[in-house]
């Protein structure tokens, strides 16, 4: 059988891409196309003058290479990381060597049977393009239910009335005396409706320890969102710092 050189280097390159870009995204780091694209094409260049390597140095060789190339994409990475990386990596190279090997192997113990130059690398090609396009689904999926949870509200004391951004949060489960859901506000965007009825405090577990909140009544709360108008009365009202994006933090229900 004829082996081209073209097809040797097209094959590597493009396998050693998805090998660095699956390592990256399975060990969740940074994922750096010219550092993949450096690694893949050293690969290749050590898969091209390999076969004059004698064969008692060739398992060094293989050991070294896969080193070297995980360690390019992987510089500045911690010690941790960079040994992760390298098993994900050797653990890829030998799994998809071997389904590579099932799948376009000529015999009849090939499962398409099909042996051209380029075959990996039209592979490797569709396996990235594929990630890609079912990561970019994710993202579209999770935008979606963010937005979703990001409505509008209005509240309104007598003829006075501010209006926040406000998140809907299923971690939000604050509630009052009576059982009803207490909605966590920014209190600096309050201040154009005056003051309003205090309500005690409440002591809160949040991400960075426990805080005592004071607590005060809010007339009406009207939320726009798809669905339509939704109008709230007499809510209990934590007061909170809270950052630019949202600053009013409703129950899940």
């Amino acid at each position: 059988m004829v082996v081209y050189v073209e097809a040797v280097i097209l094959d590597n390159f493009c396998l050693d891409c998805l090998l660095g870009y699956l390592t990256l995204r399975l060990s969740r780091g940074r994922v750096g196309f010219l550092r993949i694209v450096l690694s893949a094409l050293f690969g290749t260049a050590v898969a091209l003058v390999f076969p004059l390597i004698p064969s008692a140095f060739s398992p060094l060789v293989k050991v070294a290479t896969l080193l070297l190339c995980v360690l390019i994409f992987s510089l500045k990475s911690s010690l941790r990381s960079f040994l992760i990386r390298l098993f994900l990596y050797a653990v890829l190279s030998f799994s998809l060597c071997g389904l590579l090997t099932f799948l376009l192997g000529a015999d009849e113990k090939g499962f398409i049977g099909v042996s051209f130059g380029g075959a990996v690398a039209l592979l490797s090609v569709a396996s990235l393009l594929m990630c890609y396009a079912v990561r970019q689904i994710g993202g579209l999926i999770r935008e979606r239910r963010a937005n979703e949870k990001r409505v509008v509200a209005e509240i309104v004391k007598d003829d006075k009335s501010v209006r926040l951004n406000a998140l809907f949060d299923s971690g939000n489960l604050l509630t009052d005396e009576r059982g009803a859901g207490v909605v966590v506000t920014d209190r600096r965007r309050l201040a154009p409706l005056g003051e309003l009825e205090r309500h005690g405090e409440m002591r809160v577990k949040t991400a960075s320890g426990s805080r005592v909140l004071s607590l005060v009544k809010i007339p009406l709360i009207k939320i726009y969102s798809r669905e339509g108008e939704n109008i709230l009365t007499n809510v209990t009202a934590a007061l909170s710092d809270l950052p630019d994006e949202y600053a009013l933090i409703l129950p899940c229900e």
